[in-house]
């Protein structure tokens, strides 16, 4: 007898095996397992029952032979290999460790001319690879396993990203500059790190030092253009002519003021020019 639905030996009957019994489309003499209708050639594989459900005599597609959790029909890309699983990590090992299935270390995803192989530590970012500017940005950009807020590398205490109230420091190539350092007055550098060099320390202004333009930067009442006073031999308005003509005494009206001193410089030196020119006179007369 055949599986062809015929009498083939002539005995008045086709033999049951001739017959679907199970409903699956398959005849008992094609179907592994005529009473169940889940099992019968080319049915999908359960690769967690054991069962040949696609009746082709091979369960080792179910067996993990190398341990790992996963079988051949778990898509694990290679069962004598527990390195190699769809969960397994990508190494630098020339294999598809996570039956992707490329073996993508070598792969630059980002396009920054590194791959993973290559030292790339985010194989998604293209600002971070190895030797690249280390940035404030929390990104490990240089892959040398430390973001930029770790870095101090003028060893002054204090790092360029630092998020504490008095701020990060301004140059961490200069350990005498940080927040908070000891300011030098006019030397065009802010060490301090406040957003400016120290360059009005009377606060009247107007800038000191030999770039500034205020003569006295330790006397607020002293700088450009100021009110000058009579009589107090300061040069208020840093003009270089001391004390000068003053147009407001107090009395609205003028102050005598010299180039060189105040009004009562300019009495002072009246009367010792009439003493003098009396004493002449007086000299005279007695030589006569």
């Amino acid at each position: 007898e055949l599986c062809d639905f015929q009498d083939n030996d002539c005995d008045g009957e086709v033999p049951s095996f001739e017959y679907d019994h199970d409903g699956d489309g398959y005849r008992e003499c094609e179907d592994c397992n005529d009473d169940d209708h889940t099992i019968y050639p080319g049915a999908p594989e359960d690769c967690s029952d054991g069962i040949d459900s696609n009746c082709d005599e091979d369960l080792s597609l179910e067996t993990d032979d190398d341990g790992d959790g996963y079988t051949e029909c778990d898509n694990d890309s290679d069962d004598t290999d527990a390195a190699v699983n769809p969960d397994g990590v990508e190494v630098c090992d020339s294999k598809d460790n996570d039956c992707d299935p490329s073996t993508d270390e070598n792969a630059d995803e980002d396009g920054d001319g590194f791959s993973m192989c290559m030292g790339d530590c985010d194989l998604l970012d293209p600002a971070a690879f190895p030797g690249n500017d280390e940035v404030c940005d929390g990104i490990d950009n240089d892959c040398d396993g430390e973001v930029d807020e770790g870095l101090d590398t003028d060893h002054d205490g204090y790092v360029p990203c630092d998020e504490s109230p008095v701020g990060g420091d301004c140059d961490d190539e200069d350990s005498a500059t940080y927040p908070g350092a000891p300011e030098i007055p006019y030397d065009g550098i802010d060490q301090d790190c406040d957003g400016a060099d120290l360059d009005d320390l009377d606060g009247d202004g107007f800038q000191g030092g030999a770039a500034g333009n205020d003569c006295d930067d330790n006397d607020a009442t002293v700088y450009p253009d100021a009110p000058e006073d009579c009589d107090d031999g300061v040069d208020s308005d840093c003009d270089g002519l001391g004390d000068k003509l003053d147009t407001d005494c107090g009395d609205g009206g003028d102050c005598a003021c010299s180039a060189s001193g105040g009004a009562g410089g300019a009495w002072a030196a009246a009367a010792l020019g009439w003493l003098v020119a009396a004493r002449r006179r007086t000299r005279r007369e007695v030589n006569r």
